[in-house]
């Protein structure tokens, strides 16, 4: 039984693996079609390459360092909200920041501490964001928090800016 070469229109044997008018790879994904082979030695050689070249660029070029900016990220508003959940308790803070320089940053990272009437820390949680907040810009979390005591020890809560990172750098 034969069959057709779809690049030469001629009359081939039902096994060939090439077309012996045209030299045309039947297979094409073959490991023996030279097209397969040249595109992963590509990717053997370029796929490396490329990711020292950015290795590279990340010691070169390390990003903006946060701490003479930290004062520029303000928290402008935080509430704190109680809802149940099928596991128990949780505590949702809402919190908007604002931006007061000329640099974007990513990935704030918040400590948020609980305290009691008395003025007591209770608990405390370590939030590292996801988001972008733009120069002069804002930028709204809610942070989730499983309590370590009875809801009705939370009386306030307090946010503070630790450190974000320059939303230019491709790592974290």
């Amino acid at each position: 039984m034969n069959k057709t070469c779809p690049y030469c229109a001629e009359e081939i044997k039902q096994s060939a693996k090439v077309c012996p008018r045209c030299r045309q790879w039947l297979a094409v994904f073959s490991l023996r079609n030279p097209a397969i082979g040249v595109t992963l030695a590509f990717m053997l050689y370029f796929i490396p390459v490329i990711g020292l070249l950015t290795y590279v660029n990340q010691l070169l070029n390390p990003g903006v360092d946060f701490s003479p900016y930290r004062d520029s990220l303000a928290v402008v508003e935080s509430r704190m909200n109680f809802q149940p959940d099928e596991r128990g308790p949780l505590i949702y803070v809402v919190v908007v920041l604002t931006n007061k320089c000329e640099l974007a940053w990513k990935n704030p990272q918040l400590d948020l501490r609980f305290y009691n009437q008395s003025g007591t820390l209770i608990d405390a949680v370590n939030y590292a964001g996801g988001g972008v907040i733009y120069s002069h810009g804002e930028l709204a979390l809610r942070v989730k928090n499983r309590p370590n005591h009875v809801l009705s020890e939370y009386d306030s809560c307090q946010v503070f800016v630790r450190s974000a990172l320059d939303p230019r750098t491709r790592f974290d």
